[in-house]
Parts: structure tokens; C-alpha cells; sequence
């Protein structure tokens, strides 16, 4: 307010301007968010997209596009250029046919489990694929989305309520796991 109140009127009505303009933008921007939520009022977790050398050679070139890379192109178009983007494709082709023909390659991506992380995977093709390796990385390492982050805060108001103000880290993070159990159960089977 101190330097608010410093400007001359032009600067404050530009001041309260910009203000208003930012929040007429972000009033319009919840408008429309919208909940993804399943039949049970679940929250709506979309299946990952595929990362792993397994799940890449069983999907042909134009499905890989399709599905994968053209649901993405307008946030990659931000970053990388065309021909960046083309060397994805190119490396998903390459990878796909390479697989069918190359025994070597086969064995190597055959002895992959669930269980393997993203880098030990990759690792084992040193030196190939780049554009398709850091695309797939970027998949991987996605920040949950707005949703599921308002979800879990519409918990953490829930259960913080006037009556239970003092409740410990460890004790919200219980109530945090306990909300998702059935999601976890899920995970098993």
C-alpha cells in the first residue's frame, strides 16, 4: 500500500487496471474448470501414457502419433520445434521396426520388468533415441493435474476443520492414505 499510495493518479488507475484485468482473467478461468470425477464421485485418473520401451515397440508408428505425440503438439509446439517433434515420430518408427528385426533389441527390451525404472530402461539403449527418450521423460515425469491437487486439498480442508486445527503431518498424511486405499488396492491386482 506504501507504494501504492506514492503513485500519481495516473499510476494508480493503471495500477487498478492491470489488477482488475488479472482478476477478470482468472474469475473467467474457473469458470471453466470442471471436475473429473467418475460414477462414485471419485476422482478420475486417466490412464499414464506410455513411457517404456515395452509399451512404445507395441504400438505401431501411426498410433504412437495419433495417440500419443498429436494429444501433446500444441504443449510441445511451445518448446521444441518441428523438426525436434519430427525426430520423436522418426525415433518411435525407428525404435518400432528396429524391434521387429533386431533380435538383440528384442532381447534387451523382452528382459524389462514393471518393475524397472524409467532411467535403468532407457539406459539400456545408450546413445539412441534422444528427441523420443527426453519426450518420454517429460510424460513421466507430469505434475498431477489441477484436479487431483484441488481434490486433495478439498480433503485437507475437510478433515482440518475448526475442531481438529492442531492435527499433526503424520496424522493428515494417514488420513490422506487411508482416503486412498481403494485407489492403492486397485494398483495391486
Amino acid at each position: 500500500m506504501e507504494c501504492f499510495n506514492r503513485l500519481d493518479t495516473v499510476g494508480k488507475e493503471e495500477v487498478v487496471k492491470q489488477v482488475t484485468m488479472y482478476v477478470m482473467r482468472v474469475l473467467l478461468g474457473l469458470n471453466n474448470v470442471k471436475a473429473e470425477r467418475d460414477s462414485n464421485n471419485d476422482p478420475l485418473y486417466d490412464e499414464a501414457p506410455p513411457v517404456m520401451l515395452g509399451q512404445l515397440v507395441s504400438m505401431r508408428p501411426g498410433a504412437f502419433v495419433k495417440d500419443v505425440v498429436n494429444v501433446f503438439r500444441a504443449q510441445l509446439s511451445r518448446f521444441w520445434d518441428e523438426q525436434t517433434i519430427d525426430k520423436i515420430e522418426d525415433g518411435h518408427c525407428e525404435l518400432f521396426w528396429m524391434y521387429s528385426s533386431d533380435a538383440n533389441l528384442r532381447s534387451i527390451i523382452s528382459k524389462h520388468t514393471v518393475h524397472m525404472m524409467f532411467n535403468e530402461a532407457w539406459d539400456s539403449l545408450p546413445d539412441r533415441f534422444g528427441a523420443l527418450r527426453r519426450f518420454c521423460g517429460g510424460l513421466a515425469t507430469a505434475f498431477a493435474n489441477m484436479v487431483a491437487v484441488e481434490f486433495d486439498f478439498s480433503i485437507l480442508k475437510w478433515e482440518m476443520n475448526e475442531n481438529r486445527t492442531s492435527l499433526m503431518h503424520l496424522s493428515l498424511e494417514g488420513i490422506f492414505q487411508c482416503k486412498q486405499r481403494h485407489v492403492l488396492a486397485n494398483l495391486l491386482q
